[in-house]
């Protein structure tokens, strides 16, 4: 059943969660890309003297069974196949209007035949039919593309001139040694949308060390880029688990470093 209820409560909330790009406050912009079975409560909360940054969760689906209070949940419509389809439209109105969400995600790296796998015009044509229902009603996430996708990018949001897409979600993964290339590409994504960008994946290849090194340098980097909106580390999903210690729900010194670095730092708790 659709639900078009408390309109103005979640666009209330999606504007407020729609920070300018132009504002001179810093706000937090890490989440998690977490899949239900991987234990995430933990990433809340405060680590001595500073508080965790993050405040959204999606899971490549559209609902979930661990809502954190910390959190927002934002919906997903991974891709066309009847198994997320035939659950969309229900899921999606739930979570605007009783699971205070403002924002939905579309189509996951609609490039990759291992994937979302939709030519752009495809995807045009379920963007219409899926997404564009919601205008109005969330901000709305353009398909989420990897780094090897910037030509399909460009082709959708040509076809698609007249939807209303309100941010641009995209992935990155490449060597530790490679943050200049993180920075290329989110600059490159930024300038060819023109629209707040979301990293709802990325993650630097390479030993824990490795890692930490890497988000020293890329999380001050991200968050204070202002076309960066929000981003993601990949670690929380069932074949990545770096930022957990064994599983969980314990984090990793690695997960406590994305976590509780403060604004701005990515160097852990001060």
């Amino acid at each position: 059943m659709v639900r078009f209820s408390n309109v103005a409560g979640h666009m209330a909330l999606a504007t407020t969660l729609l920070v300018t790009s132009t504002a001179a406050d810093s706000w937090p912009k890490r989440g998690l890309a977490a899949n239900d079975d991987i234990p995430i409560w933990q990433f809340g909360g405060s680590w001595e003297s500073d508080n965790s940054e993050i405040n959204w969760q999606y899971n490549w689906d559209s609902t979930t069974s661990q809502k954190q209070s910390f959190a927002e949940y934002v919906p997903m419509l991974w891709g066309t196949g009847s198994g997320h389809t035939d659950q969309w439209f229900d899921n999606a109105w739930y979570w605007l209007n009783n699971g205070g969400s403002g924002h939905l995600l579309a189509f996951n790296e609609p490039e990759r035949g291992d994937q979302a796998n939709l030519s752009p015009q495809q995807a045009v044509d379920a963007w219409n039919q899926y997404m564009e229902p919601f205008a109005g009603h969330a901000q709305l996430g353009a398909p989420a593309v990897s780094n090897d996708g910037y030509d399909w990018l460009d082709q959708f949001l040509q076809a698609c001139s007249g939807c209303n897409i309100d941010f641009v979600p995209t992935h990155w993964y490449n060597d530790h040694t490679q943050e200049s290339d993180l920075e290329s590409w989110i600059n490159s994504i930024c300038s060819l949308t023109g629209r707040p960008v979301w990293i709802t994946e990325f993650q630097a290849y390479g030993s824990v060390d490795e890692q930490s090194n890497f988000l020293r340098t890329a999380i001050p980097f991200l968050d204070n880029n202002d076309c960066v909106y929000r981003y993601a580390y990949f670690g929380t999903a069932d074949n990545s688990e770096v930022l957990l210690d064994n599983g969980g729900p314990s984090l990793s010194p690695l997960g406590v470093q994305y976590t509780f670095s403060p604004y701005g730092s990515g160097d852990g708790p001060s």
